[in-house]
């Protein structure tokens, strides 16, 4: 996968996890942590919230995925390389 459209994936699912960080008031890494830590279970008997609740989850570990291979990819070649790749695109 190269850069350009792995920064385009992210910043998709980014606009996604916007929308739960604002329905539910707290950023993706802190729903995560307490969603893993059993602080959420309460919430388990709604449909409604364990539906979203899941795919919350599911983008966010997505999202890490591609957060993952983009330090990978950018370490391998330098910043400004990369720029001057993308203006030329």
């Amino acid at each position: 996968m190269k850069l350009k459209e792995l920064i385009y994936d992210m910043i998709q699912i980014e606009k996604k996890l916007s929308h739960f960080e604002t329905r539910f008031g707290v950023k993706s890494v802190d729903f995560s942590r307490a969603i893993n830590a059993g602080e959420l279970e309460k919430f388990d008997a709604f449909d409604e919230y364990r539906m979203e609740f899941i795919e919350w989850l599911s983008l966010y570990k997505t999202w890490l995925s591609l957060e993952v291979k983009y330090r990978q990819l950018i370490e391998r070649q330098p910043v400004a390389i990369q720029i001057k790749s993308a203006l030329a695109a």
